[in-house]
């Protein structure tokens, strides 16, 4: 029996999964709002206590690192006890860390809080719960279901940039980060509440749509298809995080105002928003493979464009372009584990994979803080990032589906 013809508590899972990417999208507005406005922070904390850009960014690469660790292990935790209780700490935890953070007054709390408690709040929220939405729709609708639930990154993007930079202008780094803290105590935990994970979840891969049995995740990591994707994360992560901690510094080093600079940032999740839900859509048609790689495209252009951007209407352009494209990819890529490998360690395998987009973020975000430190210019870190680019779109293309 399909899994859209099952229930529980009353309703088709078709519906209640449509319920749970509601709930997932929102969870993520919150959990990823706090992410990406690390950029808007970067800067007035570095200037605020005189630290190198280098070493204020080594948070971020530390988060990233760290993150990596707890992933594989939340992973496990959400495919034993479920996801519901795994996002629930990670919840706690996020909440926690920007309470902390806005205390600060030596760099090694900010690695603690940061690096350490911040990092194990999402790694219990976005590879639990995006297992979680993959897991109750069946093939010719994961791509969209996951698009749609990881468009919340985006809107967390587009909202939290703007809010945090506009509270650090008319108040203090300090408030911004407790009013962040409250949202997440007060907004994800009862998100979360709601979730239920998918009732099929056991059942052959060969039954959704996927490969004739599932994989554990051993299995799936003596697969080729396992280290191109890997790899290919990794090599945008180096990009898309590097392009993201800076774009702020970036502007506001030109003379952008800080809102203005907070809201092309808040602009890439916009685009992001239309990549996760369009090639989300699209890669049900055509393919993930096909549709990763357009993703990857897209961004390659838009950091050739960056090169190039004088004027500020060039900035939002390329923001757009941008973020469509690894809104695209990011999107999709959540859907390989289940698609590829089946439903039996759907987390795990997520998990496991997020490791090696975790190290390019952290390689990413501290060579841009290095070279900056250096040559006092982003123009060899944009060199970076599309050098990043063509090597993620060469590991892309080297994607196929396993056999086992």
């Amino acid at each position: 029996m399909k899994a859209d013809n099952l229930s529980i508590e009353g309703s088709k899972p078709s519906n209640y999964g449509w319920v749970v990417v509601g709930f997932v999208f929102l969870a993520q507005v919150v959990a990823f709002g706090l992410v990406y406005s690390f950029g808007v922070f970067f800067k007035p904390l570095a200037e605020g206590f005189g630290w190198s850009r280098t070493a204020t960014v080594g948070a971020f690469s530390a988060y990233s690192m760290t993150h990596n660790f707890f992933a594989p292990i939340t992973g496990k935790m959400a495919d034993k006890y479920g996801p519901r209780v795994v996002a629930i700490m990670g919840g706690f935890c996020i909440g926690l860390a920007m309470f902390l953070m806005s205390t600060i007054t030596a760099i090694w709390q900010l690695y603690l809080f940061y690096a350490a408690i911040f990092s194990l709040g999402i790694a219990s929220i976005y590879a639990p719960l995006m297992a979680m939405v993959s897991q109750w729709f069946e093939k010719d609708k994961r791509g969209f279901a996951i698009g749609i639930a990881t468009a919340g990154l985006g809107v967390g993007s587009l909202v939290f940039s703007p809010f945090s930079a506009w509270l650090i202008t008319s108040y203090s780094w300090q408030m911004a980060y407790l009013v962040m803290g409250g949202i997440s105590w007060v907004v994800f935990i009862p998100i979360v509440i709601f979730l239920r994970r998918a009732p099929n979840t056991g059942m052959e891969a060969g039954q959704r749509g996927g490969p004739s049995k599932d994989f554990t995740a051993a299995e799936a990591l003596k697969t080729r298809a396992f280290w191109m994707l890997s790899l290919a994360w990794f090599f945008m992560g180096i990009a898309l995080w590097a392009v993201m901690i800076n774009m702020v510094p970036l502007l506001t080093d030109i003379g952008v105002p800080m809102v203005t600079a907070g809201t092309i940032a808040g602009t890439i999740g916009a685009g992001s928003i239309a990549g996760r839900v369009g090639m989300g859509f699209l890669s049900d048609k055509i393919g993930r493979k096909g549709g990763i790689l357009i993703g990857f495209g897209a961004q390659l252009i838009a950091v050739i464009l960056l090169l190039f951007c004088q004027e500020i209407w060039m900035f939002f352009l390329f923001a757009v372009i941008f973020g469509f494209g690894y809104g695209g990819a990011a999107g999709i890529l959540p859907a390989f584990p289940v698609d590829y490998f089946g439903s039996k360690a759907t987390a795990t395998i997520l998990g496991l994979m997020i490791i090696l987009g975790g190290v390019g973020v952290a390689l990413g975000t501290l060579a841009s803080g290095r070279i900056f430190d250096v040559t006092g210019s982003y123009y060899y870190m944009i060199w970076m990032c599309i050098i990043a680019l063509v090597m993620a779109i060469g590991f892309g293309s080297l994607v196929k589906a396993p056999t086992k």
